[in-house]
């Protein structure tokens, strides 16, 4: 089991298509990992989120969501091996 504990990351990024091919990757080396996907816009600002507060009036035609990739701390090496080979 992946815990907060005995995790590392081995993707921080924007790109939808390289966070795909890194789980791919990893699913077909029948590594586990876990994921997270952050959206900028649905983050809480005091009174609501800023998107239900403003819109996406004026926002930029940008990513708005940060992918996480991570595996357990013994797969660590052995998965960014892989990553780096399949790029």
């Amino acid at each position: 089991m992946i815990t907060i504990f005995n995790r590392k990351n081995v993707y921080t990024g924007n790109d939808m298509g390289q966070f795909s091919n890194i789980r791919r990757t990893l699913a077909d080396h029948r590594i586990r990992y876990t994921y997270h996907i952050r959206n900028q816009m649905g983050q809480w600002t005091g009174r609501g989120t800023l998107r239900g507060r403003t819109g996406s009036a004026g926002q930029l035609n940008t990513p708005q969501e940060t992918y996480e990739v991570y595996v357990h701390k013994k797969d660590y090496e052995e998965a960014v091996h892989l990553i780096q080979t399949s790029k």
